[in-house]
């Protein structure tokens, strides 16, 4: 039975002793009580009227089914809303929750008590995250799946509370307007190696993030890649990528040389350039390491290059030849995340790391968080899908889209998308420096705000769709024009699309136009229309303009044309907008 309005204002009305501050911190106390069946009065103890620190704000333990219960309540509809609690979780939650160091939370006090009086009957954790919403929604979400993974990566704590049981954990999301659950994931175990690392060094950097530097066993590698499968790689871009190119081909023949004895297996070591990997939990003792939750960052290509080599191979691997296969060493970084708040330092491993084959840095950035949040966005707000990794959706089958909920058979590319944010800023000279912007945290983080997750999708879409039809624009207005501008209008096209993209934003009709052309990729021909009146009516003149001033003469004169790619230029264009329209520079 749903937790209703009413339901709120009565309790809020009945126990104003309790001291919460909204009626809406009561959801979670009426929920359990609907739930297993309790009085309000018997629950108390295991509620918070807070959005806590952990990202928690109840727990209940089922002694009849012997599972223990930990939620994180939100009375909203917005899947969004859970990306707090579960950082929190990850960052400080489980660590609070499930160790001995000391805290003066009452809240966390009152979970550890529960746990340890029940510690012996309990088989299975369930995480829940409540709220009103489709929680099959919640589940099939790019942005929480993903922190999902990192959640149940902490299930190492879990074990070292329960030492010497197996307990699973089990995370999923329910609605409470009809108690359905989104699907859920189960861990069962937690992956973790024990691995021969002797000899090796370690640094520690500002922020506590922890590095172990030394020599990893390549087969000891590959057997972890057979238990853990494609997730041993899903920090990794690479893991997409053909093993049947130059580099790994190459991998492959040298490891055929040992086994045949053309080589010496202590060469290899030498030739590669080695792996990179990052762990939840990591253990050092004597010339062991102790690895939990390993994701390779950099080397997934070695390692399934390996494995195709293993599986082609297995007549040629007997006794004396598997001998010396386990014998090859790789150089191996492993490195121990302090926090949640090490992640941009983990990406920015993962793609100065990666240059063994050539991957463009926005296919290194397909997992950030705020790249799933933009996935999620236009899904769900349009059915549009949003193509944050190279060749993704055309290798979708029409079930597949169907399945995931996207309407449009044309997609949002995460390269273009950035470059329209830049246009939208101006910021024309970093158009054709792309690399750079999602290189730089600074200049990524600029360009992807965190802000436009709250515009609305169909005014991204409709300035998003001005790119497929800018060379036809700036060829209709070339044409309009003297002859004497043709070579600067085929110069200028970056200069024109953020120039058409602010007659858009300050145009009156922007409204309109975002509801009849915002909802879909296809370009109408009304809409090619409109983009050719602005261009021709607006920001030809403007260009024009800018090409008399003086201060150009001679660059145009000599015919340097790199002041049209500066944003200064930009900027001037602006002003004598804002004389002649009344234009202001306006962002999303």
């Amino acid at each position: 039975m749903q937790v209703t309005q009413h339901d709120l204002s009565k309790a809020f009305s009945n126990y104003k002793s309790w001291g919460f501050h909204r009626k809406e911190d009561f959801f979670s106390v009426l929920f359990l009580s609907k739930e297993f069946e309790k009085p309000i009065d018997e629950l108390r103890a295991c509620v918070d009227e807070v959005k806590h620190f952990s990202g928690l704000n109840a727990f209940y333990f089922d002694a009849a089914k012997k599972n223990f219960y930990l939620y994180s309540f939100h009375w909203s509809e917005k899947i969004q809303v859970f990306k707090t609690s579960f950082k929190q979780l990850i960052q400080e939650g489980m660590e609070a929750i499930f160790s001995n160091s000391e805290t003066k939370d009452s809240f966390i006090k009152q979970i550890r008590a529960s746990l340890f009086e029940n510690q012996a009957l309990i088989e299975r954790i369930f995480i829940y995250f409540v709220f009103n919403g489709d929680a099959e929604k919640a589940h099939n979400s790019d942005t929480l799946s993903s922190l999902r993974e990192d959640l149940e990566s902490k299930k190492y704590l879990i074990d070292q509370y329960f030492t010497n049981r197996e307990i699973t954990l089990n995370v999923d999301f329910l609605s409470n307007t009809n108690r359905r659950r989104g699907g859920g994931s189960q861990a069962n175990r937690t992956h973790s190696y024990t691995l021969d690392f002797s000899n090796f060094v370690n640094r520690q950097n500002q922020e506590g993030t922890k590095l172990y530097l030394g020599f990893l066993k390549l087969y000891d590698l590959y057997k972890m890649y057979e238990e853990m499968g494609i997730r041993l790689f899903e920090k990794n871009i690479r893991a997409g990528l053909s093993p049947d190119n130059s580099p790994n081909r190459s991998i492959r023949k040298s490891l055929k040389n040992i086994i045949s004895n053309l080589e010496d297996p202590r060469n290899f070591v030498f030739h590669h350039n080695g792996i990179t990997i990052s762990a939840t939990n990591v253990q050092v003792e004597n010339d062991k390491i102790t690895i939990t939750e390993p994701r390779i960052l950099n080397g997934a290509q070695t390692i399934t290059s390996f494995a195709k080599f293993a599986e082609e191979n297995l007549e040629l691997l007997n006794s004396s030849t598997l001998e010396k296969v386990q014998s090859i060493e790789v150089m191996s970084k492993i490195i121990h995340p302090k926090s949640l708040s090490s992640s941009n330092f983990i990406v920015n491993v993962t793609i100065n790391n990666n240059r063994q084959n050539p991957v463009e840095p926005w296919n290194l950035r397909a997992s950030d968080l705020i790249q799933l949040e933009f996935s999620d966005k236009f899904r769900n707000e349009l059915g549009i899908y949003y193509e944050r990794q190279e060749n993704a959706f055309g290798s979708l089958s029409h079930e597949d889209l169907e399945e995931m909920g996207i309407e449009q058979n044309r997609s949002i590319q995460i390269k273009k998308l950035g470059q329209t944010f830049l246009a939208i800023q101006g910021e024309i000279d970093k158009l054709s420096r792309l690399r750079e912007v999602f290189e730089d945290e600074s200049k990524y983080t600029a360009t992807f705000k965190e802000k436009y997750l709250k515009i609305d999708a169909r005014k991204i879409v409709l300035i998003y769709k001005i790119h497929f039809r800018l060379g036809e624009v700036t060829t209709t207005i070339k044409y309009n024009s003297a002859e004497k501008y043709y070579e600067l209008f085929s110069k200028s096209k970056n200069l024109v699309w953020s120039l058409l993209i602010q007659a858009m934003l300050n145009d009156s009709k922007l409204n309109q136009w975002v509801e009849t052309y915002g909802t879909s990729l296809t370009v109408e021909a009304n809409f090619k229309d409109i983009l050719k009146n602005l261009a021709d009516k607006k920001v030809r003149l403007i260009l024009q303009e800018i090409w008399r001033d003086y201060k150009y003469e001679r660059n145009i004169k000599e015919q340097n044309y790199l002041f049209l790619k500066n944003k200064s230029t930009f900027q001037c264009a602006m002003q004598i907008a804002q004389e002649k329209y009344g234009w202001s520079k306006l962002d999303l």
